[in-house]
């Protein structure tokens, strides 16, 4: 029983370590491509905002939040006040 246990670790070990050496290198080289894609697109639209004519407006929305914009009530009362001399 204690043999068979120490068999199936060696075995299990060596078929990780050979499947380690296959597919590790391939997720690494996928997750390299994945950032650089990412990256030549930060690239893309930096320098396409680079681009525009200098005086051009545009505006740029996030998201359709229509939560109108009301002024904040919390600051306290307005007290006029004199100067003593």
């Amino acid at each position: 029983m204690f043999l068979k246990i120490i068999a199936f670790l060696i075995i299990f070990y060596y078929i990780f370590k050979l499947i380690g050496r296959v597919l590790f290198p391939f997720l690494v080289k996928k997750g390299v491509e994945n950032i650089q894609k990412k990256q030549q697109q930060e690239f893309d639209r930096f320098r396409e905002e680079a681009m525009k004519r200098e005086g051009e407006v545009t505006v740029e929305t996030k998201g359709s939040s229509k939560k109108s914009v009301t002024p904040d009530n919390t600051a306290g009362e307005y007290v006029d006040f004199e100067e003593v001399e």
